[in-house]
């Protein structure tokens, strides 16, 4: 364990100054990928409980309670519903609107840290490749003066081309397909609400609730 330890420094030592912001970049990747893994999840989202309780709320055209109910529930699908009762009396058309606004306001939430992502996706292969460039100029600058630690210099500045290139894409491969399942996952997660969403709205807007609830008005 101690030798693949100390292997790993110094092939990180081998990459020259390039390697330590490949480095934070690789922890940043990590960091938000585990992040996002965990957090979209559907059960986070639609909670079995939660969609039965605010059907039987909205059903019973109990709106203050399901308002109240989605208060103290905050999230994405609470939000959503919380928008449908408090703008229950819009127009269908105008509805729909509302609240495909604050869908689209939501998925940014579920997306968030992957822009960050996405950068680093570009970005990591660039910094291996300035990592290249680097050690090639190490490599013709040995070739310029000669002298007798030539092959060291050239071993060095080959090894450093190398190691940097690998590293970007190392980084940038896993990142990149992460990203794609991801943002996949936050659009399938919105897509699911949307389809409960247009449940409860052709519940709350069936005809004898709006008819009944104007007449009241």
């Amino acid at each position: 364990m101690f030798e693949l330890l100390q292997s790993g420094i110094d092939i990180f030592r081998s990459g020259g100054p390039v390697m330590y912001p490949l480095g934070m970049l690789s922890v940043v990747a990590l960091a938000i990928i585990l992040e996002r893994l965990w957090v979209l999840r559907a059960q986070n989202y639609l909670e079995p409980g939660v969609v039965h309780v605010l059907s039987g709320l909205l059903g019973g055209r109990d709106y203050k309670a399901a308002s109240d109910y989605c208060r103290r529930h905050p999230g994405p699908f609470t939000e959503l519903v919380h928008t449908m009762v408090e703008n229950r009396y819009a127009p269908y058309d105008e509805l729909k609107e509302i609240l495909g606004d604050t869908g689209r306001r939501q998925l940014l939430g579920l997306q968030r840290g992957l822009p960050a992502l996405a950068t680093i996706v570009g970005g990591a292969p660039l910094l291996g490749l300035l990592g290249t460039v680097l050690g090639m100029i190490n490599i013709f600058k040995a070739v310029a003066t000669g002298g007798s630690g030539i092959n060291d210099t050239l071993a060095t500045g080959i090894s450093q081309a190398l190691i940097t290139t690998a590293t970007g894409l190392i980084i940038a491969i896993p990142a990149l397909f992460t990203h794609s399942f991801l943002e996949a996952r936050a659009v399938a997660i919105l897509a699911d609400i949307e389809a409960q969403m247009m449940d409860y709205l052709h519940l709350v807007r069936r005809p004898d609730v709006v008819a009944g609830e104007s007449e009241e008005a």
